[in-house]
């Protein structure tokens, strides 16, 4: 009898498998290794939604620790308008230490440094509550982590920080700056600190045009890839094991087409397909519904939001796009929507396509031709947002 779905179609769930980024970790290799021997090379992980980013910080942590290297992972929280620097200071003085894989009260001079600080730590957990003003955000960070390294010191060699979804700090983005000088300060740069940030990389463009030295400073970047086919089928074959179920060989084939290798998208198109399994068996049969099923699911979880943040006319250009099923230059998308009538000149549907691309709904492979993000997102445009016939797009 075939087992409970192996599959994870939830963001947050962790996949059974874990398959490729052989590189990344040669990557992590080396920086831990420099960090070491006395030059930390703070570095950036940028990936599109649902590419693995957390996966690969949570490896990170894994291998790092395995090699002896204490290390904290957090998740950056969202800030709201109200929030300022400080309280995105506080967010780190707060969750790095508490991600440390040891007690608290072994950081006795961090518990002192905050205690003179006018600071109490609340709870079981960690939680600060000031009892006094607020000092300068910089040198509160610069402090807390430079007695943090005196406490961990004789434990390791290196601590390595892994700060995840950084895009949230887009209402405070001059948070940037502020760890860029807290790293670069003589005190910090003698210790072992090696932080990793991870980052979409629609977030960090933002920040770049805010902050543009940053850039210079995280300059080794790792830019997460889709998985390859052979990486696909590897994933597929060992997370079906001692499942009792079978993907035909040509199921794997159209989920690799499909999701082009996106490790989140496949997680869910094979939950699907294995929940319409007969007798153990996926077959093409099942291709159909489990696809439907999918795009109803990405759709609920990541595209109805996207989609319903372009406007009318961008959404008419959006399924012409779709509709010429490549790549397609300016003048081809035009000559689709005129065809159509749809309503657009040519000069708006320039004005339009930047517009897209800078929403993250279209990527350009070319310099002159322009391609949506994403196969599935194609046949969730076609199929659940399509043209009515009368110059109208549908959704």
């Amino acid at each position: 009898m075939p087992k409970p779905n192996p599959f994870t179609p939830k963001s947050g769930w962790e996949p059974k498998i874990f398959a490729g980024r052989k590189d990344e970790f040669k990557f992590l290799d080396k920086k831990l290794e420099e960090a070491r021997n006395g030059r930390s090379d703070h570095f950036l992980v940028l990936g599109e939604w649902g590419i693995g980013k957390t996966s690969v910080l949570k490896e990170f942590k894994r291998i790092a620790q395995d090699k002896g290297f204490i290390s904290s992972m957090i998740t950056v929280r969202e800030f709201r308008k109200t929030e300022d620097l400080t309280d995105a200071v506080e967010h780190l003085v707060e969750t790095i230490p508490s991600k440390l894989p040891l007690d608290l009260n072994k950081l006795k001079k961090f518990l002192s440094q905050i205690d003179s600080l006018g600071i109490q730590v609340l709870g079981t957990g960690f939680q600060l509550s000031r009892t006094t003003e607020r000092m300068d955000p910089q040198t509160f960070l610069l402090r807390c982590l430079h007695v943090l390294w005196d406490d961990l010191k004789d434990e390791t060699d290196v601590l390595l920080v892994l700060l995840d979804d950084v895009q949230n700090f887009d209402r405070v983005s001059e948070i940037f700056t502020l760890i860029k000088n807290v790293l670069s300060d003589e005190e910090i740069v003698k210790t072992g600190y090696l932080f990793a940030l991870s980052c979409t990389p629609e977030g960090w463009s933002k920040f770049m045009q805010l902050h543009h030295p940053i850039g210079r400073y995280f300059t080794p970047r790792l830019t997460l890839k889709r998985l390859s086919g052979e990486e696909c089928y590897h994933v597929i074959d060992r997370t079906l094991e001692e499942t009792g179920v079978v993907f035909e060989e040509k199921i794997k084939e159209k989920v690799y087409e499909y999701t082009e290798g996106h490790p989140y998208e496949l997680q869910v198109l094979c939950s699907n397909l294995y929940d319409n399994g007969i007798k153990g068996r996926v077959t093409l049969d099942q291709w159909s519904p489990a696809l439907n099923e999918t795009l109803l699911n990405l759709g609920e979880m990541v595209w109805d939001a996207m989609y319903n943040g372009a406007s009318e006319q961008e959404r008419k250009v959006l399924y012409a796009v779709a509709s010429l099923d490549k790549p397609s230059s300016r003048k081809e998308i035009t000559n689709f929507i005129e065809v159509c009538d749809l309503g657009l000149s040519g000069s708006v549907v320039g004005v339009l396509l930047g517009r897209l691309l800078e929403k993250g709904l279209l990527a350009k492979p070319d310099k002159y031709q322009y391609g949506l993000v994403d196969k599935l997102f194609r046949e969730y445009i076609l199929r659940y947002r399509g043209y009515d016939g009368s110059g109208a797009v549908l959704g």
